[in-house]
């Protein structure tokens, strides 16, 4: 495919000074951290469906502000924009911290450039909740995407009701960042671009238009409960209340895990100061996103009202348990950057804080323990402690039981520690999962090839050798493996 060439609309970006040289920062360390980076080739078709929609963007013009540390994920998204869609790359901009971005943001902001942006959850230890309720506040029409290894279902709610318009998980590759991009600007389904139309005109206060376009959505699709939303928002700007009410409670009907519904109800009976109303669906968006502190502490207030002290105190001690649950999984995030720094030139020290990763995980019911529990066993293994490492891969695959990465390291600790027939069998289940872990890889191919035959797997052992040597014909050591297992030179006897 011939990819675009973009002239560019608008005058060029220019940069705060300790936004380049933070950027600068990220440039000159990513060469030495980002050695093992493993970036897929960005798939033609994805660039062709979705080019259009970031040329678009940036020729508004708009800009995407990175608010991370992880020196991955940067350069993976610079590839995306800048190598495979040919994007200049002023328009991909990095900073470290919330102080930073605010800059950045007002800047750009004032300059009429419009941020599309990409943040961690966590900075510095803390949450980035509070700086999104910002962004919602201060800002108009900037979309914002969600950056962590893995969030909790619960948590993810949290981050969508402050106003998140996606979420993204780490390591992410070329494709999936092209594409998330183009969904969060762009909706790419005739029914979700009738629906931001609608919202428009509500942000505009064109209710009548609004009304007539959540019409249309619900007239061609009767129970999609963001068209009923428009039309309740349209309804209550035309004052019509009590219809806004019935559109927002068939909504909540229609769609159990869509938090706007029960937020336009809460608001609508806050205003009525109907309390017992207000308590009852306040109740059921705890239950949906239950780690808004603040939300339930007025649970508890409503419930003094009522004179009911006792699920009052309730709702305080699960506002104090969610706060603890927050502070642990930030703890436990820190410690696994901490862990994944000290990879790079101290194994045991990295395993300490795995460790201690693992502490604050468990107690805050994060989902990162297969992920923590996978890098410990490979920092044990570095160490030559491989018994210790099994150990680590077994809690991965009791967290991840059809992740066949975790059975090929568990397989490779296996080997180390010389106990070849067992190295085989996790091979097996790595392959039962994934019968083409090692297609492509001509290293991978080699030394499962060599632990099945140790491990008197010889027929395995031919495949994966065979596909080794199709791969490169030279490879070092594959030809006296392949004689090892058995190979008599006739190919239609192996399957590679």
């Amino acid at each position: 495919m011939v990819k675009r060439q973009r002239t560019r609309n608008s005058k060029s970006l220019y940069v705060i000074k300790s936004c380049q040289t933070e950027l600068k920062d990220l440039e000159a360390k990513k060469k030495s951290e980002t050695k093992s980076l493993y970036v897929v080739r960005t798939d033609d078709e994805v660039t062709h469906k979705y080019g259009d929609v970031v040329y678009d963007f940036v020729d508004q013009p708009g800009v995407f502000i990175l608010i991370t540390r992880d020196k991955n994920f940067y350069q993976t998204f610079k590839n995306a924009i800048v190598h495979d869609l040919r994007i200049e790359s002023e328009y991909v901009q990095v900073v470290s911290s919330l102080t930073r971005a605010s800059e950045l943001v007002q800047y750009f902001h004032d300059k009429k450039v419009t941020p599309c942006i990409f943040m961690e959850h966590s900075i510095d230890g803390e949450l980035t909740l509070s700086y999104l309720r910002f962004i919602r506040a201060s800002f108009k029409n900037i979309k914002l995407a969600v950056l962590s290894r893995e969030l909790s279902r619960d948590r993810l709610f949290q981050f969508f009701e402050d106003g998140a318009d996606s979420f993204l998980k780490k390591p992410s590759s070329v494709n999936a960042i092209i594409t998330k991009i183009a969904f969060m600007l762009k909706p790419q389904r005739e029914a979700d671009a009738l629906v931001e139309e609608g919202r428009e005109h509500i942000r505009r206060n064109r209710f009548e238009e609004a009304l007539a376009v959540s019409e249309k959505v619900l007239s061609r699709w009767p129970k999609n409960a963001a068209a009923m939303v428009v039309y309740g928002d349209a309804k209550k700007g035309l004052a019509k209340r009590q219809e806004a009410l019935h559109a927002y409670e068939k909504a909540e009907r229609n769609s159990k895990n869509f938090l706007e519904p029960l937020q336009r109800i809460v608001m609508m009976h806050a205003e009525d100061d109907n309390k017992p109303e207000a308590l009852k669906y306040l109740t059921k968006l705890d239950r949906l996103s239950p780690l808004n502190c603040n939300r339930k502490i007025k649970i508890a207030e409503l419930y003094f009202d009522q004179g009911d002290s006792l699920t009052a105190e309730k709702y305080f001690d699960n506002a104090i348990s969610s706060a603890k649950q927050e502070a642990l999984a930030v703890v436990g995030e820190m410690s696994i950057d901490i862990a994944e720094m000290a990879a790079k030139h101290d194994p045991k020290m990295a395993a300490k804080y795995y460790r201690q990763s693992l502490d604050f995980i468990k107690s805050s019911k994060s989902g990162l323990a297969m992920t923590i529990y996978n890098r410990l066993g490979i920092s044990l293994r570095k160490q030559g402690l491989w018994k210790e490492a099994i150990e680590a891969y077994a809690e991965a695959a009791r967290h991840s039981p059809k992740d066949e990465n975790i059975q090929y390291n568990m397989a490779l600790a296996y080997a180390e520690g010389e106990h070849f027939k067992d190295s085989a069998q996790r091979l097996l289940t790595a392959l039962s999962i994934n019968p083409e872990i090692y297609k492509g890889r001509a290293a991978m191919a080699l030394r499962m090839g060599e632990i099945f035959v140790k491990g008197d797997k010889k027929k395995e052992a031919l495949r994966c050798l065979a596909h080794c040597r199709s791969l490169d014909p030279n490879y070092p050591g594959c030809s006296e493996l392949l004689r090892q297992a058995g190979y008599d030179g006739n190919t239609e006897n192996i399957s590679a």
